[in-house]
Order: structure tokens, then sequence, then C-alpha cells
């Protein structure tokens, strides 16, 4: 037998924090799906390997340039790499027409050969999601073949038959010189209500997860995330397992030209942990999220790792010598050691979570 000192950090947190001893959520690891992130699978979950939690429904809302199809996408592709998962359809339903990233070169040929469109007609093509009753209809399909991860980008893209039949009546009312009475715009509200309402419990049976992308009407101030408009009422919020913000923190640049941006994430709602917490990452046009990176940062900012800001950072635990950042981070890749610094990253995270802990005596255990 291995002695406890030798024992991984994953069976730690298995063993220990998750049966009451440090954290109150019921879910192990095993319930959790990743999300290309370390940083955000653990302001999520608390977990490394994974943030999302299976069976649920979560609502990803940022501007125009905040990264939200990065986010939806890596996911994607992470399922598609780790093997636990192969039976899970990846369905992308791009509402939006907007999606014109080289899948190939950013995720690999074969996850481009997986990732599914929500319907194909008789000619092959693949059609996305026109109205909420096509995407209804599309995501029960789904869920009826097998586990599904369905990415929905954008729900504002979508219309609402009810809506669209109102549109049409005041066009041509206002062509006669008429007025038509009545509300517009309200029956997508309604419909998604009935809809998420409806299939809740399907992507909790079956284990599948469904992520809803929100545009907002004006850019999230990176310092307060302030919320702003959003299409779908308050169901999206009321159903969502977790809730998050994305906003633009600013641009990266090389040679005076924006190569990326950093990502500012709050967690607002969290069913999962019940934390808010904010992270950052670095998400670059031709690369994706940058992992790597954003845990490098991470450790610098809370003084694990001294150095950063031009000087050599001293990874004093990963077996690498003190280098520049940019240098750390090719070692890091050419050793093979990422999973070794999402290691290190899990065990600061939670020495910081346990600081916060009240430690107080828990106010309705029973005695034993």
């Amino acid at each position: 037998m291995r002695s406890p000192s030798k024992t991984s950090l994953t069976e730690q947190i298995k063993k220990s924090a998750y049966e009451g001893k440090n954290y109150t959520q019921k879910h192990t690891q095993e319930d959790v799906l990743p999300t290309g992130s370390t940083l955000l699978n653990l302001a999520l979950s608390d977990y490394t390997s994974g943030g999302w939690l299976k069976g649920s429904m979560v609502n990803i809302i940022g501007d125009s340039s905040a990264g939200k199809s990065f986010v939806a996408l890596t996911t994607l592709v992470e399922m598609q790499i780790a093997k636990q998962f192969n039976k899970y359809s990846l369905i992308y339903d791009d509402v939006e027409n907007a999606n014109s990233f080289n899948m190939d070169y950013l995720f690999g040929a074969s996850f481009a050969e997986r990732i599914q469109a929500p319907a194909i007609n008789d000619e092959g093509d693949e059609i996305p999601s026109d109205m909420i009753e096509d995407f209804q209809l599309n995501l029960v399909k789904a869920l009826k073949k097998s586990p599904c991860v369905y990415c929905l980008d954008s729900f504002d893209a979508l219309n609402a038959e009810a809506d669209e039949k109102k549109s049409m009546e005041m066009l041509e009312s206002r062509a006669n010189g008429n007025l038509v009475k009545g509300s517009y715009g309200m029956a997508k509200a309604k419909k998604s209500s009935e809809i998420l309402r409806q299939i809740i419990g399907r992507l909790e049976n079956t284990k599948s997860f469904l992520a809803i992308i929100s545009q907002t009407r004006d850019n999230i101030d990176p310092m307060s995330f302030t919320k702003k408009t959003r299409a779908g009422g308050k169901a999206l919020k009321f159903f969502a397992t977790h809730e998050i913000w994305l906003a633009n923190g600013g641009s990266i640049k090389s040679k005076k030209r924006e190569i990326g941006i950093k990502c500012k994430v709050k967690i607002s709602k969290n069913k999962l942990t019940g934390k808010v917490r904010e992270i950052e990452f670095p998400i670059y046009y031709d690369y994706g999220i940058d992992n790597i990176g954003s845990c490098v940062d991470f450790l610098i900012k809370e003084n694990h790792w001294s150095g950063g800001k031009g000087k050599r950072v001293d990874p004093h635990d990963l077996g690498v010598d003190p280098c520049l950042r940019s240098i750390l981070i090719k070692r890091i890749e050419d050793q093979s050691l990422e999973q070794k610094l999402f290691d290190i990253v899990g065990k600061v995270w939670h020495k910081i979570e346990e600081s916060l802990r009240l430690n107080r005596k828990p106010k309705y255990r029973e005695i034993r």
C-alpha cells in the first residue's frame, strides 16, 4: 500500500474534502465535465479536472468579444479528447452562423469530424436552429439518441413563432396604415421557460449538458461585471446550475498588433459549491484558451512562485530552473509537466479556500 504522503492530490481531495470535512457539496469529480481551463474548473466546482455539472444547463453571458464561443467550443473539444465521453454526441448549434474558426487548426481534425450540427437536410447541409421551437425539437431529438453536450450559440439569435407571426402582422398593418394592438417580443421569454422546465429533467436523467450562450446589449465592465440586458427573461437564470459572465479585460499585443484578449470571468451563480469566484485567462486567436499561461500567472499572483513582469519565475516545486515566463511555459510543454502544474494550482487554490472557512462547529450536524 502507498503511504498517505504519496497519495495523489486528486485522491486526497476526493477522500477527505468531499466527505463533508471541508466542503458542503455532494458531487464528486466523476460528476463534472472539463472546461479546458484549470482555473475555471476550480472556480466552478473546486476540482481541477472539471467544472460543469453533468445533467445540467449553464448560461454563458458576455459581450461580442469576450470569448464566449471559445469557452463553449473548448468544452466540446475537451470532451472529444477524454475517452470516458466517447458515447457523448457533441452538438454545436451555430444559430448566428458566425463561426469562422478553423476547426482543424485550433482543435484538431478528429474534433472537426466529430462535432455535429443540430440537424442535416436532405442535401447534407448543416441546419442550425432558427426558431426557439427548432432548438427545442433538435435538443429533444439529441437527448433521445445518446448523452450529449449541446451548445446553443446564441440564444439571442433565436426567434419565436408567435413573435414572428406578430411581426408580420405589424408590418402588414403598418403598410395598410393601421396599428396592431398587443405586445411583441414576449413569446420567446415565455417559450424559453416552458422549454427549459421540460428538458432539465431529461438532461439530468441522461447526464447530458446544455450550454446556452447569451449576448449582452452593452459591454460588461471588467472591473464590476455590471449586468446588462439579455434575452430570455428570468428562465435562463432560474434553471442554470452555473451562470458565468465574461468580459474583455483588454487586448494582448505583439509587435503593436492584437493577438488575443484577457478574458475575465465571474461565476455569479453556482449551485454546485455556492461560491462566487472570479478568474482570468488569456485567449489567443490562433491558439485558444491558454491554460498553462493562466496557471503560471495564478501561482505568481498568489505569491506561490516568485518573479514575473519581466523577471525570472522560480517554479521551485515544478522541477524547473528559474527562467522567464515565456521560457517556463515552453519547458512545461516540452517536458509534459502540465498535469504537475495543474496539481500545484489545485493545491494552492484549496489552501486559499481553506483559509476562507469559518472553521466553526457545524450548526445542525448530528452528534455521533
